[in-house]
């Protein structure tokens, strides 16, 4: 079976709408020593023993043990960003790689303030430390 047919075979298993990679793979970064990041969207949320099941398959898939494997719709924005920003389409159904990407942008937006809040603490606290 090709790469591709078995991508299609988990995106089946699985139903899922999006599964990309992100993170050092396929770029000048990736070791040997590297892990794969792997980011998913289901029509429906798995339980554990199906993320699993999916983790093995994608083990498989990529012919070694290091996979990262993420939950995208339960991501924090900061990593949404990430991945919206550097990722690579393994398969998405219709629209669901462009609809991901302006969540993701909307949720990192929707999350700017917090990101200053805590920058602003942090500051303070290395002024105060630093006195």
């Amino acid at each position: 079976m090709s790469f591709e047919q078995s991508v299609r075979q988990i995106v089946q298993d699985y139903d899922l709408v999006l599964l990309v990679t992100f993170g050092s793979y396929k770029t000048e970064r990736f070791t040997d020593r590297s892990d794969i990041d792997v980011g998913y969207v289901s029509r429906s949320p798995l339980d554990v023993r199906e993320q699993l099941g999916l983790l093995g398959d994608l083990v498989v898939l990529f012919k070694r043990d290091g996979i990262d494997l993420v939950d995208l719709s339960r991501a924090n924005p900061l990593l949404l960003y990430e991945v919206a920003s550097n990722s690579r389409v393994l398969y998405e159904e219709e629209d669901s790689y462009l609809k991901f990407k302006l969540k993701a942008s909307a949720r990192y937006a929707d999350t700017k303030f917090l990101r200053q809040l805590r920058k602003e603490y942090l500051n303070s606290l290395i002024r105060e430390t630093g006195e």
